[in-house]
């Protein structure tokens, strides 16, 4: 009779076996399924930021950007025409009669102002702003991203960064206080 034990607890361990590599494999199968479905979720959010910032008259913006720090105030504007698709950087160029840039309500617990002069996707068109900042005197510094934030000052008082965002603006720069 003890053959027949034997034999019948290696059947288990084997069903056992059997059932935990099933599992696995449906609990893979499910993480990729979530996974394709955030990553869905992620690029369908990434165009509408795009989207959101391109319409709210920031042109020649490249990569995703957090609307509520890029974004104008909203003003009808005619279509513009769709970005090139040339290696070469795109630069701001300013609109004659600008608005005043929108300015964030200040947030809980102070901090510091910030005037960021651009969101890139790629470093290289980064550097090559913050390299036309220092031909104009300015320091730029970049936040690492993607996306790539070019910033020049920091202030306590938002009176002084809102000053040099008209300074920046009044250069060909586009510029916005973010905190």
């Amino acid at each position: 009779m003890s053959p027949k034990k034997k034999k019948k607890s290696s059947g288990v361990g084997a069903n056992f076996l059997i059932s935990l590599v099933t599992v696995t494999i449906v609990f893979v199968f499910i993480g990729y399924l979530i996974g394709q479905y955030a990553v869905k979720a992620l690029q369908e959010q990434h165009e509408t930021s795009t989207q959101l910032v391109q319409s709210a008259g920031t042109p020649a913006v490249t990569g995703a950007a957090n609307p509520a720090l890029t974004a104008k105030a909203p003003e009808p504007t005619p279509p513009r025409p769709s970005p090139s698709l040339s290696p070469s950087p795109q630069q701001t160029v300013p609109e004659p009669s600008s608005p005043p840039p929108v300015t964030l309500p200040p947030a809980q617990g102070g901090g510091l102002y910030r005037v960021q002069v651009g969101v890139f996707s790629e470093r290289a068109n980064a550097d090559r702003l913050v390299s036309r900042l220092k031909e104009e005197g300015y320091e730029g510094i970049i936040i690492a991203g993607p996306p790539h934030r070019v910033q020049t000052g920091a202030f306590s008082s938002q009176d002084n960064a809102a000053r040099l965002v008209e300074e920046l603006i009044q250069k060909g720069f586009e510029a916005i206080i973010v905190r």
